[in-house]
């Protein structure tokens, strides 16, 4: 059992716990069943959730990525942009995501200095400007726009990534942090769908007739999604007010004497990789997220079927990465084991779902060409060759889900402090983008697409064993520690209340 010494006058008379401990430093204990939950509303006996329940505003959050990253996402698995070659594509990825990786340094400090809402606002502006550079190229050819397009998406995506990755995983209690995160990733995945719906519909009656582009509408229909999704962050509850589902807050409100600066809270983020200094067994996994897109994208999808055929994949592929975020949440919540065990046999079927699929990858990888003509790919009317081919293109979409969602679970996992959370969320994204500018250089400089697909499972099969010491040694059963308050009357110790606190907010010694 842990204590912490405290006079009656020390505890609140509500149950928030505001603790003077020895070096009289004051900190918010984060304390379990402190706080109710908003009271939902009922309307013809139906109960609806407020608006501040932590479940909407995952929903907000999975609306936000909708929008932004959904939409571009639509435009990456088209392939090669939607344009004849991968070339223009590749050129403003790696610009995206040089500045991507850069910012990540950064997004924790400024998430924390600016707030939650401001963060996802800015965060979704370079999304639309990226879309609105490739419509432009359409009728000027002018390149230096869409690598500003790309570099002002960078930007922003450092942002909303960080903000996204808190806030999903902060939101959630900790025995609903899969289901918190299966929430926001069906959200966001049905804005693939959507988006995709797009470019399947203005490029259907096209046939091979299309010069294997796709159509100014589709840009235009997707930049206008991007623009209303940046304005929806502004629409998401503040953060510091939301209560979990176990009466916890998200976020405590510490009495300060002045704000922290920018520098102050680098230098905290800084600090808080110092203390986890472990978490780099998590850098291999991190790494293999997004790095297989470029080969599925630009050596598969895009040189392999026609637009409309690209299109019905990217249609697919993200209508089946909605079911997978469900099955995942089985392994994640809903397995009777305490958490470690449970992050012990979801890594084993994320490691075994992923070397599945991409078995049967390497057979379709041995099939595909560059340089056909648009009526030599393969398309809709095809009929067998086209299901084949297809199907293995789906159920990439399936691992992608099953390997980010457990990857964002497990961040959770490890704590429940948005300050920390914001850190390891950046971490993540850090490593996706300095692996898709390594993968956009490759494919850019022409490595054959047996090397892309090689390399892109071999570090999707690694990425969950290096995990596996983390799981091991430092992942807890719960973040939460129980402690009994000790009253001190006249010289004596008195057991007060036991009570759940967020372990790391205060100092604790053994009784």
């Amino acid at each position: 059992m842990a204590t912490i010494d405290a006079t009656p006058t020390q505890v609140t008379s509500d149950q928030e716990k505001t603790i003077d401990i020895e070096n009289h430093h004051e900190v918010a204990v984060d304390v379990a069943n402190a706080y109710e939950l908003p009271k939902p509303y009922s309307i013809c006996g139906l109960k609806i959730w407020a608006y501040s329940h932590p479940r909407i505003q995952a929903c907000m959050l999975g609306a936000v990525l909708f929008m932004t990253v959904g939409m571009f996402n639509v435009i990456t698995f088209i392939g090669g942009a939607g344009q004849q070659t991968a070339w223009l594509s590749d050129i403003a990825n790696i610009a995206l995501y040089t500045v991507f990786s850069f910012f990540c340094f950064f997004a924790p400090a400024i998430l924390n200095f600016f707030g939650l809402r401001a963060t996802l606002c800015a965060g979704g502006f370079g999304y639309a400007s990226y879309a609105a550079s490739l419509w432009c190229f359409n009728h000027t050819g002018n390149v230096g726009f869409v690598i500003f397009g790309g570099c002002w998406c960078g930007f922003s995506a450092a942002l909303l990534w960080c903000a996204e990755g808190t806030a999903i995983t902060s939101f959630a209690s900790e025995d609903k942090k899969g289901l918190y995160v299966s929430i926001f990733w069906s959200i966001f995945q049905f804005g693939v769908v959507i988006g995709a719906a797009i470019p399947v519909g203005s490029n259907w009656n096209s046939g091979t007739k299309n010069g294997s582009r796709v159509s100014n509408g589709t840009y235009i229909g997707l930049f206008i999604l991007m623009l209303f999704g940046s304005f929806l962050g502004l629409a998401v509850y503040p953060w510091q007010k939301i209560v979990r589902e176990d009466g916890s807050r998200v976020m405590l409100e510490i009495k300060q004497k002045e704000k922290k600066s920018l520098k102050q809270e680098f230098t905290d983020s800084l600090l808080v990789c110092r203390k986890n200094w472990w978490i780099i067994f998590f850098w291999p996994m991190a790494w293999a997220v997004n790095y297989y897109n470029i080969y599925q994208s630009n050596d598969f999808n895009g040189v392999y079927f026609t637009v409309r055929g690209r299109a019905l994949n990217t249609f697919l592929s993200g209508a089946v990465q909605i079911p997978a975020a469900w099955i995942l949440n089985l392994f994640t919540d809903k397995l009777p084991f305490g958490r470690r065990k449970r992050a012990f046999w979801a890594l084993v079927y994320v490691f075994v779902s992923v070397n599945s699929v991409w078995i049967a990858g390497y057979f379709k990888m041995r099939d595909t060409r560059a340089g056909l003509r648009e009526e030599e790919r393969v398309d809709v009317v095809d009929g067998g060759k086209f299901v084949g081919a297809c199907a293995v293109y789906v159920f990439y979409g399936f691992t992608d889900a099953t390997y980010n969602c457990f990857a964002y679970w497990f961040i959770g996992a490890l704590s429940n402090r948005p300050d920390e959370l914001s850190v390891f969320a950046s971490m993540y994204r850090l490593l996706n983008a300095l692996c898709q500018i390594c993968a956009f250089s490759l494919d850019l400089s022409g490595y054959s697409k047996q090397f892309m697909f090689g390399t892109s499972w071999a570090f999707l099969a690694a990425g969950p064993i290096f995990v596996l010491p983390i799981i091991k040694y430092w992942l807890k059963d719960t973040n939460m520690a129980e402690i009994e308050i000790l009253e001190v009357v006249e010289g004596r110790e008195v057991q007060g209340e036991r009570i759940f606190v967020a372990s790391g907010d205060e100092k604790m010694k053994a009784g």
